[in-house]
C-alpha cells in the first residue's frame, strides 16, 4: 500500500497503466456531490470514482477488504479515517472472492492507520485494506474512491 500527501501523486506515475489520467478525473470531481462518477474511455475495465461522505465505524468492527480487477486509491478531502492494512498473503478469505462486485473480504482488519484530509492511499491487489474506520474520536469523513484497472 501506498501512503502520501495528494499533492506528491504525481511520484508514483507509471505503478498502473491509467494513473496519470485516471488521477487528474479523479482531483476534477473534488467538489462535486457524493455519487459514482464515469469516466468516459473505451476500456473492458473501466475508469471510475466515487465520492463518498459518511460517519466512521469502529476499528475494531472492520475487517480488510482486497480486490483483484482494480487498485483502489482513496483520497482524502475532508476529516479523516483510520484504515487498516495487511498483506492479504497469509490470510484466509472470510467472504469469497466476487468478481461481480470485485471483492473479497478477510477477518483481519490489519494495522491501523492514520489518514487525514490532504492524504491518499493506494491499494494494490495484494493490499488488505480496512477503511472507514475510526480509532480515538474521529467522526465522519468526505473522500474520493478511485478505482484505476491493474492490467
Amino acid at each position: 500500500m501506498i501512503i502520501d500527501s495528494i499533492g506528491r501523486w504525481e511520484s508514483y506515475k507509471g505503478i498502473l497503466p491509467d494513473y496519470e489520467e485516471a488521477v487528474r478525473f479523479a482531483l476534477s470531481l473534488t467538489h462535486k456531490p457524493a455519487g459514482r462518477y464515469d469516466y468516459e474511455q473505451k476500456r473492458t475495465v473501466p475508469v471510475f470514482a466515487m465520492i463518498q461522505e459518511g460517519k466512521l465505524q469502529p476499528f475494531e468492527e472492520g475487517r480488510a477488504e482486497a480486490h483483484r480487477r482494480y487498485a483502489d486509491m482513496q483520497i482524502m478531502l475532508e476529516g479523516g479515517e483510520t484504515v487498516g492494512y495487511t498483506d492479504i498473503t497469509n490470510l484466509k478469505e472470510e467472504v469469497p472472492y466476487d468478481p461481480e462486485k470485485d471483492i473479497a473480504f478477510y477477518k483481519d482488519a490489519g494495522q491501523p492507520i492514520r489518514i487525514r484530509a490532504g492524504m491518499f492511499y493506494l491499494a494494490l491487489p495484494q493490499d488488505g485494506h480496512t477503511p472507514c474506520r475510526a480509532l480515538k474520536g474521529e467522526t465522519g469523513y468526505r473522500k474520493i474512491v478511485l478505482k484505476i484497472p491493474v492490467n
